[in-house]
């Protein structure tokens, strides 16, 4: 009896986990505020095992409230016959009782469940440390119970505007928000991270280039990033403390004003870990995740659970974040902490940041001029030991879908909207877009390679309070997102399994979002970009069938690098228009999966990137043949053309030089530079011939 009400107390405690649910909606007073959220106040849960819809009675089932009192509610079986939804219910704690005469099949392995959840209203704010500790001790009791055989339930787990200066900028997705990379352009100088530190070069003589100075940072400091802010250089990293025993995200400001001289004004960090930056209506948002360290609460030892920062505006030391700047994340429980640190640029970024730590980590972000949007993915439960699968597991988690969070940004303001949840997972931020205030994103469900259950892909659209709007479902079945790009009224998703279908979607009618037309090719693009209106830049590889004497399937390799133009001007039918084949088997490119490596010139109608170069040897092996850098000219009229082949032959080399291997590609005014990691060459950006090479030690 005892360990019986031990496991129902463990199911309890797990069952707040998918059991939070939230979409918001906004009174008549058009405020977006968190305290403008409101729920849907339902519920639902999923069974292994099948109920039986006779027996699905108030006798048999019911809710109970805090005070373990019965109360109405609406309580309807899906159409899988295993997943209940439990509705019109207000805000509060309750607990479904199933009883095992509900379940099909009865038997010594079929009890009663009692299953705890919690319909909230809004964002909780964490009230004390003792309910900040309680929460982890929930967790623990989690992870504890994935070791128990007797366990009765499974664990659930644009284009951007040109700068005034005539050089290259960063190949943002939002006009007007910045997101950094590893090589910025200003004034004549080019900033590239190498190793811990910052090489800063004088490039405006291209034929004379010079090294003007190079910062060091910390031993211990790794830099990510570099952004750019008026007279601030932003250096973004992370940091590991030996004498705190933890990693910080970090942001260093530089004045630049005199680029040879940079000065150091300011550093602010958050614990844990970078996700991603961005520059926004002058304010830098710094967004990572933290992990603290609740297990040694078994030790019955007293840890700080609150994430540290640091500002040197306010003094040398790491303070922890107070109580009334942490909140909890509705339907999250993994004990992961979102950090969002808001910097004010304005003025020398002289003024204090403003933290804020949301309990429920994230993986995922896209971010607008004023709304940030933050997505983590929501898994199927961790298996389980053998011992325990022969148990009585009725209960399991929904499958594997996408939790939407939602934040309205003013300055270093950041208010909370609410929560909404998708079928499938993410790709990237490409796959998000926020247009005339409604939300759209892409999504894939299941595995592309699973033949039992195949996959199917999504486009769904919200409005601002987080309200579906509309949804294209179940799109190209069997096969998986491998691009997407939102261009107004227009969505082009690619998927793939044998063959790159490209999807034109009209999403200009937010309720009624429509396929308009469909492209099948050999091959699949990494990364889509807008040439112009109509036109479609898709950059990935080719591939092609091959036949498995042992399986007797075909099966797809990819072979060499592609890049495609396509033609959407009708949209109904949309073409390939020019093509061109990049390299051999083993070739790639950093575009492939990092979206920064684009290099753009308009006035030149210029696209490239870095380029390592491979080709098909004997059997499967592949035999290097150059590095460097690769540049085209794409127009509507005459499609793609390689205008510059800046790529070195292999003089018998197995691999690429690490040190040599082009990281970026940029321009200023009308010289072209590639930056390596030990090296700047400078270009004519006309015909692309050698004018100089700094070497940098």
């Amino acid at each position: 009896m005892k360990n019986k009400w031990i496991a129902i107390l463990l199911i309890t405690v797990l069952a707040i986990l998918p059991g939070i649910f939230m979409l918001m909606s906004v009174p008549k007073v058009e405020a977006q505020t968190a305290s403008a959220s409101m729920t849907t106040h339902s519920w639902q849960i999923s069974f292994t095992k099948t109920l039986n819809e006779s027996k699905i009675t108030e006798d048999n089932v019911y809710v109970t409230n805090s005070k373990d009192q019965k109360v109405s509610a609406t309580v309807t079986l899906g159409e899988d016959k295993k997943t209940m939804i439990v509705s019109d219910l207000a805000p509060g704690s309750y607990k479904l009782h199933v009883n095992k005469e509900a379940f099909v099949l009865g038997g010594p392995k079929t009890t009663s469940q009692v299953i705890a959840f919690t319909i909230i209203e809004k964002l909780e704010v964490v009230k004390s440390e003792k309910e900040l500790q309680q929460y982890f001790e929930a967790l623990l009791a989690n992870s504890q119970k994935e070791l128990n055989y007797e366990a009765t339930a499974e664990i659930a787990k644009s284009e951007d505007k040109a700068s005034a200066d005539n050089s290259s900028t960063t190949n943002n997705q939002v006009e007007g928000v910045e997101e950094g990379d590893i090589v910025v352009v200003k004034d004549g100088f080019i900033y590239a991270v190498k190793d811990h530190g910052i090489t800063v070069v004088d490039a405006k003589d291209p034929k004379n280039l010079k090294l003007a100075t190079t910062i060091k940072l910390k031993e211990s400091q790794y830099i990510s990033k570099l952004a750019l802010y008026d007279n601030l250089l932003i250096a973004i990293g992370d940091e590991y403390l030996e004498k705190v025993g933890t990693s910080m995200s970090t942001a260093t400001l530089y004045d630049i004003s005199n680029p040879k001289n940079p000065k150091l004004i300011r550093e602010v960090g958050q614990e844990g870990y970078l996700q991603d930056i961005r520059i926004t209506n002058d304010t830098l948002y710094l967004i990572g995740n933290m992990y603290p360290n609740y297990w040694m609460l078994r030790e019955q030892k007293t840890p700080d659970l609150k994430p540290k920062t640091f500002d040197s505006v306010e003094g040398k030391e790491y303070k922890s974040l107070p109580l009334e700047k942490i909140s909890i994340l509705p339907n999250t429980m993994d004990g992961t902490y979102s950090l969002i640190t808001a910097v004010d640029l304005k003025n020398g970024a002289k003024t204090t940041a403003n933290t804020k730590g949301y309990l429920g980590g994230s993986s995922g972000l896209y971010m607008s001029e004023n709304t940030l949007y933050l997505t983590t993915p929501i898994y199927d439960g961790n298996p389980v030991p053998a011992a325990g699968r022969v148990m009585d597991m009725i209960w399991m988690p929904r499958t594997t879908d996408t939790q939407v969070f939602k934040w309205n940004v003013d300055g270093t303001a950041m208010n909370f909207v609410g929560t909404t949840e998708v079928k499938g997972t993410v790709l990237n931020q490409y796959s998000m877009d926020e247009y005339e205030g409604n939300f759209r994103i892409v999504t894939t469900e299941g595995n592309a390679w699973d033949e039992k259950k195949i996959s199917r892909n999504h486009l769904f659209i919200f409005d601002k309070n987080l309200q579906e709007l509309g949804a294209v479902k179940d799109l190209a079945p069997g096969e998986k997102v491998y691009s997407a790009r939102f261009m107004g009224e227009k969505a082009y998703v690619v998927t793939f399994k044998q063959v790159d279908p490209l999807f034109v979607i009209d999403v200009a009618n937010p309720k009624k979002p429509t396929v308009l037309g469909e492209l099948k090719i050999p091959g699949f693009s990494n990364y889509l970009h807008p040439l112009d209106d109509t036109h479609l830049i898709g950059i990935g590889y080719d591939t092609e069938q091959r036949y498995n004497e042992y399986s007797k399937r075909d099966f797809t390799v990819t072979t060499n690098m592609k890049m495609s133009l396509f033609d959407v001007s009708d949209f109904k039918n949309p073409k390939e228009q020019s093509t061109v084949k990049i390299g051999g088997k083993g070739s790639y490119s950093e575009i492939q999966y990092n979206s920064k490596a684009l290099f753009r010139n308009k006035e030149y109608h210029y696209f490239g990137f870095p380029v390592v170069l491979y080709d098909a040897g004997k059997g499967d092996e592949i035999v290097y043949k150059g590095q460097g850098a690769q540049i085209y000219e794409i127009t509507a009229n005459k499609g793609i053309v390689l205008k510059g082949n800046i790529v070195y032959k292999s003089t018998g080399d197995q691999y690429e030089s690490w040190e040599q291997r082009v990281q970026r590609v940029v321009y200023i005014d009308d010289a072209l530079y590639t930056v390596a990691n030990n090296e700047v060459k400078s270009y004519q950006l006309t015909d692309f011939k050698p004018l100089d090479t700094l070497t940098i030690k």
